[in-house]
């Protein structure tokens, strides 16, 4: 049997039990993490926590409908169980009513059919790090060793940082200026997730310097399992001028080469980014995504 959970009612602990013993688990679906992105999220849940649905309500002109949170790529269904593919439609179909609205995105182990819900594909960019450097770096792009030996020449210095603050500071008063969907209590819920990592040492951020011990670019990594996540950026003019970004990806490449690891692009439907991430031998999986629109039918086109 599948329930419907509010934020209170739901067993963290059950639920991060489900989320570590799924094969497909990922760091998006975690309790803490979901409390710092979106900390009113609500749930549904398969018996025993055999199988959790997590859900993202926003509300907006008295019309409740569920989205996909800020620094949260997918989520979807989660299970136990070992299936390679997870049919979603026995969850969808006891979602509730006042949801008239949903847009959100999935998992690459689930699967929906029927004719009431709107699936969309997505893409993912993923490098599996288990060969050594020199195969790894024998699939980067001529543009991208090309853009490496120019921030080689910079003599960029790159070191850990702790300080979250610093990137999102820094992302802000550049491309945060051109997204301004990305509000206050969104950056808080990335520095949650920024220090709660740290904290259990899952976090981790590279920045690049020049010689005067001036920021260039930075990036946040977060390692969950086998899979750790490019989650977030920061560049400068002059960062980008000495293609320190490059230099940074590199280095975590360098530094994690021969494991059991998978870096995660997050990906991007824009094809820029895919480009940049496909240089590093990037490989793309696909995932899909949900809308459902139970909206009146005088103001159902506005989101189709």
């Amino acid at each position: 049997m599948i329930r419907y959970l509010q934020h209170g009612e739901i067993d963290k602990e059950k639920w991060d039990d489900c989320i570590n013993r799924s094969p497909h688990g990922l760091v998006y679906a975690l309790s803490w993490y979901l409390d710092a992105v979106h900390p009113v999220w609500e749930a549904l849940v398969e018996n025993d926590y055999e199988a959790v649905f997590p859900l993202t309500p926003g509300k907006k002109f008295g019309i409740s409908y569920l989205y996909q949170p800020f620094f949260s790529q997918k989520l979807g269904v989660f299970s136990k169980k070992p299936d390679e593919h997870i049919n979603i439609n026995s969850f969808l179909e006891v979602l509730p009513d006042r949801f008239r609205y949903v847009d959100i995105r999935l998992n690459q182990a689930n699967r929906v059919s029927g004719k009431y819900f709107r699936v969309f594909v997505n893409t993912n960019l993923e490098l599996d790090l288990s060969d050594n450097i020199e195969i790894l770096r024998n699939d980067f792009s001529e543009n991208a060793i090309r853009n490496l030996k120019k921030f080689n020449s910079e003599n960029i210095i790159l070191n850990e940082e702790k300080d979250s603050d610093l990137l999102i500071r820094i992302f802000r008063s550049n491309m945060g200026k051109r997204l301004p969907k990305i509000r206050d209590i969104h950056y808080s819920g990335l520095k949650k997730v920024m220090d709660t990592a740290f904290e259990k040492g899952t976090g981790r951020i590279l920045v690049a310097n020049d010689q005067k011990d001036k920021f260039l670019a930075g990036a946040f990594f977060i390692t969950y399992r086998n899979r750790a996540v490019f989650l977030f950026s920061a560049n400068t003019e002059e960062g980008r001028d000495a293609r320190a970004m490059y230099g940074i990806i590199d280095r975590f490449i360098l530094e994690n080469a021969g494991g059991e690891l998978i870096l995660d692009f997050e990906g991007s439907n824009n094809q820029d980014l895919a480009r940049f991430y496909k240089s590093f031998g990037g490989k793309n999986f696909d995932y899909p995504g949900l809308r459902i629109n139970r909206l009146p039918r005088m103001v159902r086109w506005i989101k189709e």
